[in-house]
């Protein structure tokens, strides 16, 4: 019996030591992993483009694989630029104008005592301004760090288009050599359909919802519209509070454009309610509940995977946790931990076969 209490501890232990190892990895090499993990889902873009690329026929004259992927590459690449050109640009000129907008940020001040029946909110709103000014600069460092290692991603992203087949076939002769083969490569095709389900429905409800935000602001007629659509598509991918923090932008800088709280109420209004109607109705519908992660934990995954990777871990924390969650599921050892983690602790997992 003392002996079963020992075993007991010295697993917990084992596996604290394991996770506390892990996060200590994942964040002294934080730099590498998100540039890596960007090029595995531009990778993973241009592959899918690949796919649909190639299903085009001409009479029976298909294009051969090699052309396809390179279009493919180039069309993304293209793109890629281009939305980091026109955003970039915004940053600087909201920036480089910020200065303009003080007498629409006194306007708004006493707009806002009115409002609320306060005084004296000269300070704490002028502070809140400044780290609003602040973020934004921050935030244009970053964009301008990560258009930078433009190149860097690049080169990654050729390699793994070299290395594809011959990964796969690595992959299965690995599979070959163990027992459980079977098992893992059943668990590879989970995590992909995932991650195949996830990507289109977030890079389509993400990209509506952007593309409607950015009528309704340019109908309100807050300026550069292109940028918060953006930042609202972006923010979009992270869950919870990635969508609220991406209506705020928008309306605060309308009451510093305009100098008035009914602009800031009118955006509130407009995008969030295009953000509930994409967000409530259409996501689900089309994602269902094939994620299985239980809300508290997307909530801590999205605060442990922001602590250690910022906004770009913020973004990945869904599908990181979801995979997680599937490949825990098929081990013995850790299914409990999967049942803990899932939304409804229902878990799918393969058998291996004996002999």
């Amino acid at each position: 019996m003392q002996d079963s209490k020992e075993l007991k501890l010295a697993n917990v232990a084992y596996w604290i030591i394991v996770a506390a190892g892990t996060i200590a990895v994942l964040m002294y090499f934080q730099n590498f992993l998100k540039v890596f993990c960007i090029s595995i889902l531009i990778w993973y873009i241009i592959k899918k483009l690949r796919d649909l690329v190639s299903k085009i026929k001409i009479g029976k004259f298909s294009l051969p694989k090699w052309l396809v992927t390179i279009i493919s590459t180039v069309v993304v690449f293209l793109a890629i630029y281009s939305i980091a050109s026109i955003i970039s640009a915004n940053f600087q000129s909201l920036a480089n104008n910020f200065p303009i907008y003080s007498d629409n940020i006194t306007k708004a001040l006493v707009s806002l005592e009115k409002l609320l029946g306060i005084k004296e909110l000269d300070e704490s709103f002028i502070e809140l301004i400044g780290e609003y000014k602040t973020s934004i600069v921050v935030y244009a460092g970053s964009f301008a760090t990560l258009v930078g290692q433009f190149l860097i991603i690049l080169i990654y992203v050729i390699f793994l288009l070299l290395e594809e087949s011959l990964f796969q076939q690595k992959i299965e002769k690995v599979l070959k050599t163990t027992k459980a083969g079977i098992n893992i490569h059943g668990t590879i095709s989970a995590v992909t359909n995932l991650f195949d389900d996830y990507l289109s429905v977030k890079i389509f409800t993400s990209f509506l919802t952007g593309l409607l935000s950015y009528f309704a602001l340019l109908i309100i007629g807050i300026e550069l519209p292109a940028l918060w659509a953006f930042i609202i598509f972006l923010f979009n991918f992270i869950p919870s509070i990635g969508s609220i923090v991406a209506t705020l932008f928008p309306a605060l800088f309308g009451m510093v454009q305009f100098g008035e709280t009914s602009v800031a109420f009118t955006v509130l209004v407009a995008v969030g309610a295009i953000q509930l109607l994409v967000g409530n109705f259409l996501d689900p519908r089309l994602m269902g509940d094939r994620l299985n992660i239980s809300p508290l934990v997307v909530l801590l995954g999205l605060t442990l995977w922001g602590f250690m990777w910022g906004v770009v871990g913020m973004i990945l924390s869904v599908p990181i946790t979801a995979t997680l969650i599937i490949i825990f599921g098929q081990f013995e050892n850790t299914r409990p931990l999967a049942i803990l983690l899932s939304k409804n602790g229902e878990i799918h997992f393969r058998k291996e076969k004996q002999g």
